[in-house]
C-alpha cells in the first residue's frame, strides 16, 4: 500500500476495522467465558490470570491498533504530496463514516457492558474499559477527521502563499 492512495485506503480501513473489531468481541469474549469455565483450568500456572486480564488487553489493543494504522495511513499520504483539498474531503469522509457507524458500535458497546456487567469478576477492568471506550473513540474519531481535514486546509493555505 504505497503512496498518497494506500495512504487513504488505510485510514479508510482503520475506520471500519474499529467498527469490525468492537462488533464482533462479543465472540472474542464468549471465546473466553468458555476459556475460563474451563473445569481444570487453575491447574495450569497464570492461565486462570491470563484469561482474566486478557479481553481487556486485546480490546485496548484492536482499538489503538486500529489508530495507528490511520495515523501512518495519514502520515503516508501525506508524505506522497497529497493534494491538500484531498485531505480535506478525506477529513470529511472520516468523519461521515465514522458518525454513521458509530450507532453500530455504541450497539456493540452496550452488549460488551451487559456482558461484562454479568461476568463482572471475570475481567479484571474490562467492564470499566468498554463503559469509558465509546466515549473516547467518540471523541478521536472526530477529532482524526478534523485534524486531517485541517492538515490539508494548512497545506493549501502554505502554497496557495507559496505560488502568490
Amino acid at each position: 500500500m504505497g503512496g498518497k492512495n494506500g495512504g487513504f485506503l488505510m485510514m479508510i480501513l482503520s475506520v471500519l476495522g474499529i467498527v469490525l473489531y468492537v462488533t464482533m468481541f462479543s465472540n472474542i469474549l464468549t471465546a473466553f467465558d468458555d476459556l475460563g469455565d474451563f473445569a481444570n483450568i487453575s491447574s495450569y500456572i497464570a492461565m486462570s490470570t491470563v484469561v482474566s486480564i486478557a479481553p481487556t488487553v486485546l480490546f485496548l489493543a484492536g482499538i489503538f491498533g486500529a489508530g495507528a494504522i490511520y495515523v501512518v495511513g495519514y502520515k503516508k499520504a501525506q508524505a506522497a504530496g497529497t493534494n491538500g483539498l484531498l485531505l480535506m474531503v478525506m477529513g470529511a469522509l472520516e468523519i461521515i463514516l465514522f458518525v454513521t457507524l458509530f450507532s453500530t458500535i455504541m450497539t456493540a458497546m452496550d452488549v460488551l457492558r451487559l456482558t461484562a456487567s454479568v461476568v463482572a469478576g471475570d475481567y479484571i477492568a474490562f467492564g470499566t474499559v468498554v463503559t469509558i471506550a465509546p466515549t473516547v473513540l467518540f471523541l478521536a474519531g472526530i477529532f482524526a477527521g478534523a485534524a486531517t481535514a485541517v492538515a490539508g486546509y494548512k497545506s493549501r493555505q502554505s502554497k496557495g502563499a507559496l505560488a502568490g
